[in-house]
């Protein structure tokens, strides 16, 4: 067992463990979990219902609560549970078995980081803005209703798409490319978890080839941020502002799934434009300003002297 522990399969010429068993790992304790975890909640749930009368067991009829728990709730409670175990699971991984600071997984508090943050959710704003307008104007989807107020489940949508963009960024950006940063490859440092970025929404609904691109796409715009500042605040902010204005504020599909938005917006029909059913996510529009997010990025930290494969944290401030 010990031969098999200190094989060069297993750890590296430094006695660590290879960055890609410490991944593996991580991604599999997290789906196990997370399934766990949903199936008790569940279940819990469906006996609670059944014993409150709003299944029946007999028939299978449900109640109107059932519906709307399966509807609206549900979605959202399934969705903080994955992100919670996702955050929860990647800093005790890092903090306890890698026993590394979180500034290496780029949660440093220091430097211009809320000026990156805001700068992201300004740049996630105006790109999903772009999109939508765009497909408005040359008929790929209308506008079928406005109803600008605050709702319950808007508000827990905007909740759920924080954890969502400190899930996913915590988990690709911070803890993967912190993890493979001793491999000194940066082909490698950003190509694989912008590629694992891509495949966790596979299951998605109406999941396309050309949104699993843009997505891994995304994931690379990602980590040139991360890369040119040494910390994920502005992925985090392009991350939360995104998924928000083009569900909660623009009412269009969010990767698959339909949020109850401001405004609500209906496709004309499905094409590569506005992506159909899986959202602008899946469209060739969205191609294009992730493209144009690189030039921005690159203008942005024009002054950045930041050394990722070292962690060098010289960095000039680009006011």
């Amino acid at each position: 067992m010990k031969k098999l522990w200190n094989n060069k399969l297993v750890k590296n010429k430094y006695g660590q463990v290879r960055s890609g068993w410490i991944i593996l790992t991580v991604m599999v304790a997290y789906y196990l979990i997370t399934y766990v975890l949903s199936f008790l909640l569940i279940e819990a749930m469906r006996k609670y219902l059944i014993s409150t009368g709003d299944i029946n067991e007999v028939t299978g009829e449900l109640s109107a609560y059932v519906d709307w728990l399966n509807n609206v709730a549900l979605p959202i409670i399934m969705q903080v549970l994955t992100d919670m175990v996702m955050i929860l699971i990647c800093v005790i991984t890092w903090r306890s078995v890698m026993k590394r600071p979180a500034r290496e997984m780029g949660l440093s508090s220091a430097g211009p980081v809320k000026k990156d943050c805001c700068v992201g959710m300004l740049l996630g704003i105006v790109s999903c803005t772009i999109v939508f307008f765009i497909i408005i104007t040359a008929g790929g989807g209308h506008v079928v209703s406005l109803v600008p107020r605050i709702t319950g489940p808007g508000v827990m949508w905007i909740i759920v798409f924080v954890l969502v963009a400190f899930g996913e960024e915590i988990l690709n950006r911070g803890f993967i490319m912190g993890a493979l940063r001793r491999t000194r490859n940066i082909y490698f440092i950003v190509l694989v978890p912008s590629v694992i970025f891509g495949l966790l929404h596979l299951m998605n609904p109406n999941v396309t080839f050309l949104s699993v691109l843009n997505i891994i796409l995304v994931g690379i715009l990602f980590s040139y941020m991360y890369i040119k500042s040494g910390n994920i605040w502005m992925c985090i902010g392009y991350h939360f502002t995104w998924n928000t204005f083009q569900g909660v504020i623009y009412g269009m599909p969010v990767s698959g799934l339909n949020i109850p938005g401001f405004i609500t917006t209906e496709f004309t029909h499905d094409n590569i434009l506005n992506g159909g059913g899986f959202g602008v996510e899946g469209g060739i529009l969205t191609t294009i300003v992730i493209l144009l997010g690189f030039l921005f990025v690159r203008y942005y930290y024009r002054n950045s002297e930041y050394d990722f494969i070292n962690d060098n944290r010289k960095q000039k401030d680009n006011n």
